[in-house]
């Protein structure tokens, strides 16, 4: 060993730095921490929601239980008041086919032949108070009947407008005129219609009278002047 080499025989210290960066497995631990803190608030929102939606539809099915039970304000006594016979004209009651008492069910329905000098038509006046199914848009009536409507235009009438209707069907023609009535106004919208219904229900009628489907038919070989026969029906808009 060379002499001049010395050895220093001090104490060798280790310093070991630690870094104030979190370690991975706390970020984890932080990040799994919020995580289920946000799937906790995400279901109480959720159970929150869900309460509310069921206390609408409980309150929408007692509500709907209410009007059910509650004793319809029908408009029949206007169909009753509608005359049977005039100095112009005078009509013959036509019974309902099994297929139309078991469509129409509960509903007032009113069927007459009337027959004004040589002209003669049918009329179906249908009041829905009982049973809103039975009142329904007289197109899709039609077609599924297997009518063919080749034309529709609108008709002016007392108090507003109806609809006039081509009808074909093979060898056979027809017309048909329709509105629904609450008595002082007339059209020949059916979501009108709905509209007025269900805002009668609603207000237990007290929005105004139920309006009445009226539908006039054509006869066999017999193609009414609609205008002029109206205005000489004033009879038809008592209902």
């Amino acid at each position: 060993m060379d002499a001049g080499f010395r050895l220093d025989r001090q104490p060798v210290v280790l310093r070991v730095y630690f870094s104030r960066k979190a370690s991975p497995g706390r970020n984890c631990s932080k990040h799994l921490h919020r995580s289920n803190q946000t799937q906790a608030e995400e279901k109480n929102m959720n159970n929150r929601l869900n309460i509310i939606l069921w206390s609408i539809l409980l309150l929408a099915i007692l509500f709907g239980t209410v009007l059910e039970l509650r004793a319809p304000l029908n408009s029949s006594h206007r169909l009753e008041q509608l005359p049977q016979k005039g100095a112009l004209f005078a009509s013959t009651p036509l019974p309902l086919s099994p297929q139309e008492e078991t469509f129409y069910g509960k509903a007032e329905v009113l069927k007459r032949i009337y027959r004004l000098g040589n002209t003669a038509f049918i009329l179906i006046a249908i009041d829905g108070s009982t049973n809103r199914h039975a009142v329904h848009d007289p197109l899709y009536c039609l077609t599924g009947s297997g009518w063919t409507i080749t034309n529709k235009q609108t008709l002016s009438i007392d108090g507003g407008s109806g609809a006039l209707l081509n009808l074909s069907k093979g060898e056979q023609q027809r017309q048909a005129v329709f509105w629904f009535s609450n008595g002082t106004s007339r059209h020949a919208s059916t979501t009108r219609y709905w509209i007025q219904a269900t805002v009668r229900r609603l207000t237990f009628g007290n929005s105004g009278d139920e309006p009445i489907m009226v539908i006039l038919q054509s006869i066999p070989n017999v193609e009414p002047d609609w205008e002029r026969l109206l205005d000489n029906s004033i009879f038809l808009y008592d209902i």
